[in-house]
């Protein structure tokens, strides 16, 4: 079976590009955006959540630190995406198993997601 990837972005047009590439590569995918994504999580269970960090409502940060602190979704993987020039400070307040600078090249998102899905659970 496909692993699930949650992708929580709220950009209209990177959330379409990043649900098609990874939909093409034979992911599952979902989308969510802000505090919506902490229900998502637990609802759907994904293999991976591709957290944004800037959304309206509540930051990826805080996002991160909830699912981080929830023993049913402490475990699954974050990937950060966030401004290329705030990536290591946000990656590392979200404690991000991996971590994309936008604007990021398709084959790096294709590389971190796949990455994950080999050491994830």
């Amino acid at each position: 079976m496909s692993k699930f990837v949650l992708v929580a972005e709220d950009d209209p047009d990177i959330l379409s590009l990043v649900l098609a590439v990874l939909e093409e590569e034979g992911f599952r995918v979902g989308s969510t955006a802000g505090a919506d994504t902490l229900a998502e999580v637990e609802r759907n269970r994904p293999d991976i959540v591709l957290l944004d960090y800037q959304m309206p409502g509540m930051d990826g940060i805080e996002i991160a630190r909830r699912l981080k602190a929830n023993s049913a979704t402490a475990d699954i993987p974050i990937i950060a995406m966030t401004a290329a020039g705030r990536a290591a400070f946000v990656c590392r307040e979200m404690d991000a198993s991996g971590c994309l600078g936008k604007p990021f090249d398709i084959d790096e998102l294709v590389s971190v997601v796949d990455q994950m899905v080999h050491t994830a659970h």
